[in-house]
């Protein structure tokens, strides 16, 4: 039995992605035989996630406070934290201990044994070292497994978009899910919408406070899919929601909290719409987006479709079991 330790950040500011994707792997690598060990802040929705899922955690003020005790009985080191240092790397991979990192720009990129970023393009795996393994590309991007059922699922478009969630991640750090609500009912009083907030988000009162006939407050959801699929569009920030949009086709609308989303969402190819950042993103657009005909958003969402097909994660599980067996 294999035994494997997950790090990830997990904050406010830095949301829950990294934990929720690692959950999706950690439960299929448990349900293959493995022992999971998850190491994470001090963040309460971030501990509440994974315990409602029985996965065995403990606190770190920061991995790289991590100590050898705990490091010695892992056979592999799954890293979500991003922009690693060498030498945390190299403390990771001491007695040849593999080590598997996400979505890392850090010098600690050189040294692991496998990089996965969706996010790259394969043709940048040239600027690492030989012994650096490589899953760069939307065929690597790690979604909950209901993704790839409703990928195949047909998609159907009225004339005007009939229906819309608003999720802005798992804290919503710009408090924008009210206030772009608030925006989009004084175009239509009557548009149906869906306010998502997740399990970090503060601002849960307000949201509670514009439920109506047609506005609907969901207080975190283990059917992200289906609930994305269930809506004629998204808007959302440039994170892992943009992809889960992307996989089941649901034409995003994108309002980026920080500087590397705004990257992802150009680099969606007619799946989503940039709106900008947070702090000064394109509100004249709404009435146009609202508006949108039924051709505009089939193309957007077959363009998804077409970049993200939902099998990402069973492909990153089987290349980290093929590691472990390695070593």
């Amino acid at each position: 039995m294999a035994n494997i330790g997950i790090f990830c950040k997990a904050s406010f500011s830095q949301g829950m992605g990294h934990v929720v994707r690692q959950s999706h792997i950690a439960k299929i690598l448990q349900d293959r035989g493995a022992e999971i060990t998850f190491f994470i802040p001090d963040y309460p929705p971030a501990q509440n996630w994974l315990d409602q899922r029985r996965f065995h955690r403990k606190t770190l003020k920061d991995p790289q406070s991590v100590s050898e005790k705990d490091i010695a009985p892992l056979d592999l080191i799954l890293l979500d934290i991003q922009d690693t240092p060498e030498i945390f790397i190299k403390k990771m991979g001491r007695d040849n201990k593999p080590v598997v990192s996400f979505e890392d720009l850090g010098e600690g990129r050189q040294h692991v044994n496998l990089l996965v970023d969706c996010n790259l393009d394969e043709e940048k795996s040239a600027e690492l070292p030989n012994k650096v393994q490589t899953l760069f590309g939307y065929r690597f991007c790690v979604l909950a497994q209901d993704f790839e059922t409703l990928h195949s699922k047909k998609r159907e478009f009225a004339n005007s978009i009939q229906s819309v969630l608003i999720t802005m991640g798992g804290t919503d750090p710009h408090s924008l899910t009210a206030s772009l609500a608030e925006k989009l009912l004084q175009i239509e009083a009557e548009l149906p919408i869906t306010l998502l907030a997740g399990p970090g988000c503060g601002n849960t009162p307000a949201l509670k406070n514009l439920e109506s006939k047609t506005v609907k407050l969901l207080e975190s959801t283990p059917q992200m899919a289906q609930t994305l699929f269930d809506h004629d569009a998204v808007f959302c920030s440039g994170g892992v929601t943009l992809h889960e949009a992307m996989a089941v086709g649901t034409p995003a609308f994108v309002i980026n909290q920080v500087a590397h989303q705004e990257m992802k969402t150009k680099r969606a190819q007619g799946a989503a719409m940039n709106l900008g950042m947070a702090e000064s993103w394109n509100q004249s657009r709404l009435p146009e987006i609202l508006n949108s005909s039924p051709e505009t958003l089939e193309k957007m969402s077959q363009a998804g479709k077409n970049l993200i097909d939902g099998k990402g994660l069973i492909r990153v599980i089987d290349e980290i079991e093929l590691l472990l067996r390695e070593n």
